[in-house]
């Protein structure tokens, strides 16, 4: 396996000292690695893990003297391990592939003995570890202020933003020379540095006349009655908690048949200490989502703020997560300005590979693409419009291993809430407002899967990715009154919208959609970019084409725009194709009973979704387990009892997998050999024969001793 780390740490190893311990769990076996590894002393610097401050306007530094509780103030961090033939695993999740965990663990991810020798080395500095990463890629830690500075030559001040005072790193942290190699970043030193959260308030408590409900927006968009998102979970990564009181009035209230007993909270690096959600975001994604899908379960993931180390942490707790409890969907509604918040590539790279782990694993991530429109306030907080700041998108909606989320004003019909019109959701007034977050990264590179069928668009002409890919509801109106969408936030009515309302909403239709999937045998979404792009060329009506209004810069146009991407769902329309996208089956493997000693041959048949056979891929599993059998066929010409049991094939294509079903292989003992003769069977009979040899070699011998001693 092309890995350096491991050539980098095999000799690092026998020279281990005891000194702690990291238990390191695979999906092949549980290895304890004791002890810290003797280095040479040489450091290195991580320069893309610090945001410059001094050249940051929108950051003041107070003081660079800190006291001495400041200095003893517990501060989490995390460093993150590169993870070997990345650019090949996010083009395979770009041809819209989900990859096998073994597969994965083989290929793509850090070994987890190398994450054991840096965990190792961050215990002996008196460092604790927090969270451990299945997928042994970010190594959650957390120490004093004063240790940090010790152990990685950090110098910290206190800093002042618009979120207030902060503890920050004012310069770059350093690590031994042997990790130069292994080590991709060293995150959460510069908790100023952070996230947050999109949603806007739009109406005051109490005025309950003015509200639409989850129910209202299936049936504008279309739902199907027959799938609820049962089977499916829903996580969302949040940063306070939800009251499941709250919970149990909004299901009673908006009439939806969602239950409070499938809901449940993970705290995640200790969690939030608050007791309610002052802010609502947590409230409005958790009780949207549910009600939407009202079939899942939603999981919480409650971070303590919206840092980027915590983010990170928490796409690893939903990854170890995510087969127990079947998670198939993720939702986040808040991010940053790229530009303003000074990231680049290199130190969003850890958030990067984070999402790029559960698209790989058939888990779909939706982001609020935010609702400052084509020029987020430069503040940090992206929350609003101001025309003299930066033409921008946020991050992480611009991720390429995300689905970003715009927002549209839904007009309903009027006295009822059919479907009427839709356009860009914008409040801009003198160079200032809300709209629909959307534009050009100026930091990821246009997805292959990002294309449109419309010539000239930006798609065509543009080289970096675009936001959103999609949209839906953000506000409302009906007869040319504004409607809110109602949320229960600690036992009151608050009407609110945003693209985060939108973001849970798409995470609920992703729900929908999985259960359909499932039910005919196919696979999850995952990453929704290279399915939905080429649908919206070849089956146009699975989206309502928006093409009013503008979010600042940019307008609406036919096709894909900079407002509301492809544009919203018909959800019926949207189901159709994207539950068939994967190979049919023709011909299911067919179970077979034989004697030990004889052959059996197992036979599947399918077509392929995208129109070529010759591109069809299979692979063999026996009682769940992968074979490494990967031909149409499963033939074994002399069969045993290991061979009995359950087999099944996936069937993939470019466009998803489907999986056969169940063919059971009976192996029976092999029957007695036929009688040579009469009486005993060809047993008896070769053993008389033998029998009788014996005594005869025995009376020979008998009658040459007895002749030497004559």
């Amino acid at each position: 396996m092309n890995n350096p780390c491991s050539r980098l740490f095999r000799g690092l190893y026998a020279a281990a000292l005891v000194a702690g311990a990291l238990t390191i769990v695979s999906a092949a076996s549980a290895s304890i690695f004791t002890g810290a590894p003797i280095f040479s002393g040489a450091r290195y610097f991580l320069s893309d893990s610090i945001t410059a401050v001094a050249s940051d306007p929108q950051v003041q530094v107070v003081r660079q003297t800190l006291t001495s509780s400041e200095q003893n103030a517990v501060q989490q961090f995390s460093i993150s391990l590169k993870m070997p033939n990345f650019d090949e695993l996010e083009a395979r999740i770009a041809n819209g592939e989900q990859i096998a965990p073994d597969e994965m663990a083989a290929r793509y991810l850090p070994l987890a003995s190398d994450y054991a020798v840096v965990g190792n080395w961050l215990k002996a500095q008196g460092f604790t570890l927090a969270t451990e990463d299945p997928n042994h890629t970010n190594i959650f830690a957390s120490g004093t202020v004063a240790q940090i500075q010790h152990a990685l030559g950090v110098n910290f001040a206190r800093v002042a933003t618009a979120d207030g005072e902060f503890t920050s790193a004012i310069s770059a942290p350093s690590l031994p020379v042997e990790f130069s190699s292994a080590v991709l970043a060293v995150t959460g030193l510069q908790p100023h540095l952070r996230m947050h959260h999109f949603n806007i308030r739009v109406l005051p408590d109490g005025i309950s006349s003015t509200f639409f409900y989850p129910p209202d927006i299936l049936s504008a968009y279309n739902a199907p009655s027959t799938f609820d998102g049962t089977g499916q979970t829903i996580a969302i990564i949040m940063d306070a908690p939800v009251l499941t009181s709250d919970l149990s009035t909004f299901y009673t209230t908006v009439g939806s048949p969602a239950k409070t007993s499938n809901f449940t909270i993970v705290p995640v690096d200790g969690g939030n200490s608050a007791t309610t959600d002052t802010e609502g975001e947590a409230t409005l994604d958790v009780e949207w989502s549910s009600a939407i899908a009202p079939g899942a379960k939603v999981r919480l993931y409650e971070v303590p703020d919206l840092s980027f180390a915590h983010l990170a942490d928490a796409c690893a707790k939903v990854s170890a997560d995510a087969t127990a409890n079947n998670i198939t969907v993720v939702s986040f509604s808040a991010g940053a300005p790229e530009i303003a918040g000074g990231l680049t590539a290199a130190n969003l790279l850890p958030n990067t590979q984070a999402f790029a782990t559960l698209a790989s694993a058939g888990i779909s991530v939706f982001v609020a693409s935010g609702d400052g429109g084509s020029n987020p306030d430069a503040s940090g907080f992206g929350n609003g419009y101001v025309s003299t700041d930066p033409i921008e998108t946020n991050y992480p909606a611009s991720d390429v291993n995300v689905t970003g989320v715009g927002g549209t004003e839904l007009s309903f019909t009027s006295g009822s809430f059919s479907y009427g019109s839709e356009s860009v959701f914008s409040d801009i007034t003198s160079g200032f407002g809300s709209a629909s977050g959307g534009g050009v990264s100026s930091i990821f590179t246009k997805p292959t899967w990002q294309v449109d069928g419309v010539t000239g668009s930006i798609l065509s002409t543009n080289t970096k990715r675009c936001v959103p890919d999609v949209s839906i509801v953000w506000g409302a109106d009906q007869s040319g009154n504004s409607l809110a969408a109602l949320i229960i936030q600690n036992g009151a009515d608050v009407g609110i919208g945003g693209t985060s309302l939108s973001s849970p909403i798409w995470a609920g239709i992703a729900a929908i959609v999985n259960q359909a999937r499932v039910s005919i045998g196919g696979t999850t979404l995952g990453l929704l970019g290279p399915s939905i792009y080429p649908l919206a060329v070849s089956t146009p009506t699975i989206f309502h084409d928006i093409t009013s209004g503008n979010n600042g810069a940019y307008n609406a146009v036919v096709g894909y725009d900079l407002c509301t991407g492809l544009g919203s769902p018909n959800i019926n329309n949207f189901i159709s194709p994207l539950a068939a996208i994967f190979p049919t089956i023709i011909q299911q493997p067919q179970s077979v009973t034989v004697n030990a000693g004889s052959s059996f041959n197992l036979l599947v048949q399918a077509t392929s979704s995208a129109g070529d056979n010759s591109n069809l891929s299979y692979l063999w599993f026996k009682d769940g387990v992968n074979t490494g059998i990967t031909t149409q066929n499963f033939s074994i010409y002399s069969a045993t009892s290991a061979n009995a049991g359950n087999y099944t094939v996936a069937v993939s294509d470019s466009l998803g997998t489907a999986t056969s079903k169940v063919a059971t292989v009976t192996v029976n003992p092999a029957p007695p050999a036929a009688s040579s003769g009469g009486g005993g069977g060809a047993l008896s009979y070769w053993f008389y024969l033998a029998l009788a040899m014996l005594f005869a070699i025995r009376k020979v011998r008998g009658a040459q001793g007895r002749e030497q001693a004559d």
